[in-house]
Order: C-alpha cells, then structure tokens, then sequence
C-alpha cells in the first residue's frame, strides 16, 4: 500500500513539474518524458487491464445464461422424446394386438393404480365410460390377457385380472390340440385350470382362451402349464397349476378390447 502511495506521489510530482515547464517551453525535456513514461505505461496497462477484466465477466455471465437455457431446452426435449418414445410402443402393442390376438381393438390405457390387497388383483384404469370402455370388455397386452372390465366410471375403470380368485375364463391347449378346461386365479400370481381326466396336458404346455363364456376372444395366451397334480382313482378332472403369461404387476400400458 505505502509503494503505491510513493508511486502515484512521484507521478503527481512529475506531472506538477511538466505542467510548470511546458510553460516556458513547447515540449517536455527528456529526462522529464522518460521519467513519466514507465507511470503512464503503468496506468495504461491496469486500465486495459480492468477493462478486459470486466468485458470477461460480462462474457462469462451471457455464456452462464446461455447454457441455462440450453439445459431447460434440452430438459423440455427429452421429456418429449420420452412422450414420443412411449406413443410408438403403444401403438406397436396394438399392432401386435391386432394382428395376432383380435382386430377390434378399442383404446390404450394406462394403468393408474393397483390394488394393494394381496388376496386380489385388480387394475385401475385411465379410461372410462366417456372413451366407450363398457363392462365385461377383455383387456390384453401383446404378452397375453390381462383380464376383463368389471367396473366402469366416466373417466377410469376396474380391471378383474385373471389371477384375481374372483376371475374365471375358458381355456384350452395352444396348437388345436382340443381340451375345454376352466381357469380360476389363485393368489397371489398363479391360476388354477381343471380338464377333464382324458385331455393329455403335460408341464410346459401353453393355455390359450377358449370361447366359453362369450367373453374373451378365441386363441389368446393365458399362461403356461407349470404343475400337472396328481389324481386319485375316482378324480373325473385333472387339475393343473398355471404361471400367467402376464406379470399384472408389472404392467403399464394395456389394450381394451371390444365385446364379442
């Protein structure tokens, strides 16, 4: 601090005495302009000095701006590439739908709730009376069948799955291979199908929907054959444990179909 003070001391001195001298002659002598020259190249530099200082600070805020702006573009675009990324696989699982389950497909739903009771299984829907869903409709994934409509309010609607110990549907074995049985969902995630004591069913074997009960569209997967139970010598049914071929825990998105 005392350096500076001697310094800008020395400069007012100098200038004092050049102010005087070029009173009696037109230019400064020398020694004079020598002696101010390092001063004066001083205060040039710190101004030019401060000068860019401030120019680099500006710069830096408008580029701190910018790239805000950038992220919440770049924010905006994801979230609409998401959107967009979700629609095609929508409208690729009615496709699938469509062309290897049944053509008269009605809408895609999202699902907006599951209920928490471990003794059911039921799915709460984003679409109602108001999209033309209506009760007993089927509701599928490209997977295999979900369940079936038992509850409609204008603007959502209940799913019964097939797991649910409520659901019952009409099954049979996948590939023409005959055999009409009847599937009961058994808590938590399997079901349960009986034939009749002379159907050939072995594990592995996949179910599909039959026509019984007029519900369900003929030929959609319903799970596949993970038990075969032993039968007693006066049992008339072979009983049957099933894996769903839908996880309904897991789903996001289903097809509602149109009544048969």
């Amino acid at each position: 601090m005392k350096g500076w003070r001697l310094i800008l001391a020395v400069f007012a001195g100098l200038l004092f005495l050049s102010m005087v001298l070029t009173r009696f002659q037109v230019a400064a002598p020398a020694a004079l302009r020598a002696g101010v020259a390092p001063v004066t190249r001083l205060s040039v530099t710190a101004a030019d000095n401060v000068r860019r200082a401030y120019v680099t600070l500006m710069q830096d805020r408008d580029q701190s701006a910018q790239v805000k702006e950038l992220q919440k573009e770049n924010d905006l675009l994801k979230q609409r590439t998401e959107l967009l990324s979700r629609e095609v696989g929508r409208l690729k699982q009615v496709l699938v739908i469509t062309t290897t389950q049944a053509p008269n497909a009605l809408a895609i739903a999202q699902v907006i709730g599951v209920d928490p009771s471990p003794l059911q299984a039921r799915l709460d829907l984003n679409r109602g009376a108001r999209d033309g869903v209506r009760v007993h409709m089927p509701v599928t994934v490209p997977a295999g069948l979900v369940g079936q409509v038992v509850s409609v309010a204008p603007g959502q609607s209940t799913v019964l799955a097939l797991v649910d110990p409520e659901s019952v549907v009409g099954v049979t074995l996948q590939g023409n291979r005959g055999g009409r049985g009847v599937a009961h969902g058994t808590p938590p995630d399997r079901l349960r199908a009986e034939f009749s004591r002379g159907v050939p069913i072995r594990v592995g074997d996949v179910l599909v929907t039959n026509s019984q009960g007029g519900v369900f569209p003929v030929g959609i997967p319903v799970g596949r054959v993970e038990e075969v139970l032993p039968m007693g010598p006066n049992d008339i049914s072979r009983t049957v444990i099933v894996k769903p071929a839908v996880d309904v825990g897991v789903v996001e998105d289903v097809t509602i179909l149109e009544g048969l």
